[in-house]
């Protein structure tokens, strides 16, 4: 099998995917009329409300989806899996689950005026449901800030030459922002200015990599801004600071000055990236070297729930609900806009899984590479980081197939892609995070709501509390698209339209997320990790009572039985239980 081959059947699926599935959705569901305002014209207040042009949307959208990730996850999954499985999970995933995720969030949360899958699990389940499910999307948002600021610190002081990039790119964002929305500049024209500027940026992030406490040298043509001093501060500290003040100040700023404009030319950054990794895979026809399966059941990893959590955004993701119903719902300029944003944002990020997967299994060698050969091993680059990995497998596969473009060049363009992926990540995650405390306390005073977020963020960053934390977030995420699938379909069910498009993605993803959160549990306590097991188990809880408050809206329109249980029949579901639980540990392996 041949890199060529692979790509070009996941393009033709995931065209095939928009223009069907995805048109079925648009027809059976969203029914989109234009002649009724949407909450950006409705509610506009030139913050948050602020109608774009789809496209400028388009970007938002995608580039606050797309984290880290759809790199990461399928360069995980496809070392212990081989490629076949993450392959088809990517395609088929995305196209009848992650796809119909975004989009019905988004379109649920336009008509019900930008409200968010907080405010629509209150309306359509129960206040239970929302306070809960507030709470959790609190915390784990402050989390995502948190992390997101470390690697990007992290990526700063390994790879000095992406700062300035990264930060001037702020800077041209806001003045192309002044140039569409107050000049009145053509969108494309301003786009074009903004992206020479990024290419400029890039070039001078080559000749001039910002470093903070660096030693002084005179010599040096630029060794007036290469070293900035650090105040006695370790640099990692600083990095993370400025990082999480950006943040604080982007999650407040009107979105027309700096999030539209800044996601907008980071997505031709982005696109750019993905159309070099998707020609590079089409012409390179370099052969698949990784194994199709590798393994199904890796000691305590088996493949099912495991894959379906590591590969995350690349399918599907319950971070994705979030921009769409906190930021992106409040920017549609139109109906009919919703299924390019919404549908078509998540069938992109499929097509970037794809790459990251293509790039570590046919532009890296398996296990070992022959004598004499020149190239990379995979497992090797993998002990240092899934980020190296994709990096050089990019690289290996972007200068094969377009020979012009060097391995240096391109391998630089797919870590500077990743890293926009996350600055833009953590700008809006920010955002979301202050719209949801506000929801959750009624403190409407935007600085105070954006501060809360920012200050436990900074908490799980500086403490490193978040390395206690992190193994449970991609459990997390996913239990946020399996509740936010459920909450859509108590929702259809509401307005009377066909629940089957979300009621099959609900049950598998409360499955998958409810078993691993199971192992997770037991897991962790038989390795000694008391607080990681309370937080799966919590986390356990939280799916189990959301659903219980779901099954009563469910009980009316399926004809379900009440169910009124007795002592005896709760001993029983007890015991059914914990025999779950033992089946779980004797499958996974787990020596208690």
């Amino acid at each position: 099998m041949t890199s060529t081959i692979l790509i070009a059947i996941g393009l033709v699926a995931l065209f095939l995917g928009y223009k069907f599935y995805g048109g079925l959705l648009e027809r059976k569901i969203a029914q989109p009329d234009d002649s009724r305002p949407t909450p950006a014209h409705e509610k506009f207040d030139g913050v948050d409300y602020v109608p774009a042009n789809k496209w400028v949307l388009l970007g938002h959208h995608f580039a606050s989806i797309a984290g880290a990730g759809p790199i990461i996850g399928p360069v995980l999954a496809a070392s212990l899996y081989g490629w076949l499985p993450a392959f088809l999970w990517i395609i088929f995933g995305g196209i009848f689950m992650g796809a119909v995720h975004d989009y019905l969030t988004l379109v649920a949360s336009v008509r019900e005026k930008g409200a968010s899958i907080v405010k629509i699990a209150e309306k359509s389940i129960s206040p239970l449901a929302k306070n809960m499910f507030s709470i959790f999307l609190f915390v784990a948002l402050s989390l995502v800030v948190g992390v997101f600021a470390v690697v990007t610190a992290k990526t700063f002081i390994k790879q000095p030459e992406l700062v300035l990039p990264s930060f001037g790119l702020i800077l041209v964002a806001m003045f192309v922002g002044f140039l569409i929305y107050r000049v009145g500049l053509n969108i494309w024209l301003a786009a074009l200015l903004g992206f020479l500027s990024l290419l400029a940026l890039i070039w001078l992030g080559y000749q001039i990599p910002i470093t903070l406490g660096g030693s002084y040298n005179p010599s040096h043509p630029y060794w007036f801004v290469l070293n900035i001093p650090s105040f006695g501060i370790d640099p990692f500290i600083l990095w993370t600071l400025i990082l999480l003040a950006y943040a604080f100040i982007a999650s407040v700023t009107p979105v027309w000055v700096l999030l539209q404009p800044r996601d907008f030319l980071a997505t031709f950054q982005l696109i750019f990236g993905l159309v070099l990794g998707v020609f590079g895979a089409l012409l390179a026809g370099a052969a698949v070297k990784a194994p199709a399966v590798a393994s199904l059941h890796l000691g305590d990893m088996p493949i099912w729930p495991f894959m379906f959590i590591i590969i995350a955004c690349g399918a599907i993701s319950g971070f994705h609900s979030l921009v769409a119903s906190g930021t992106t719902s409040k920017q549609l300029d139109k109906e009919s806009d919703a299924k390019l944003v919404g549908y078509g944002g998540m069938l992109l990020e499929s097509l970037l899984a794809l790459v990251a997967l293509l790039s570590v299994t046919a532009g890296l060698y398996w296990l070992s590479k022959p004598e004499g050969v020149e190239g990379f091993v995979f497992q090797d680059l993998l002990k240092q980081s899934p980020i190296l990995a994709f990096g050089y497998g990019y690289g290996e596969l972007v200068s094969q197939g377009l020979p012009f473009i060097t391995f240096a060049m391109a391998s630089f363009f797919g870590m500077m892609m990743l890293n926009a992926f996350v600055m833009t990540t953590l700008d809006s995650a920010s955002r979301i995070n202050r719209l949801i405390f506000s929801d959750l306390t009624g403190i409407k005073n935007k600085y105070v709501a954006s501060l809360a977020g920012i200050l436990i963020g900074a908490l799980f960053a500086l403490t490193n509390a978040w390395t206690i934390i992190w193994p449970v977030f991609g459990s997390a995420n996913q239990l946020i698209a399996a509740l936010t699938l459920i909450v859509l379909t108590t929702y259809l069910i509401g307005i009377r339209k066909p629940t089957k498009y979300t009621a099959v993605g609900a049950v598998f993803m409360t499955l998958t997320t409810v078993s691993i959160l199971i192992y997770q549990t037991v897991a962790f306590l038989a390795k000694g990790k008391t607080l990681l097991a309370a937080v799966a188990f919590v986390l356990l809880l939280l799916a189990l009572l959301i659903l219980k408050e779901s099954y009563k809206v469910f009980r009316n329109y399926y004809n379900l039985p009440e169910i009124k249980l007795s002592q005896p029949t709760k001993v029983l579901l007890g015991l059914f239980f914990l025999m779950l639980v033992v089946f779980i540990v004797f499958l996974q392996k787990v020596s208690l």
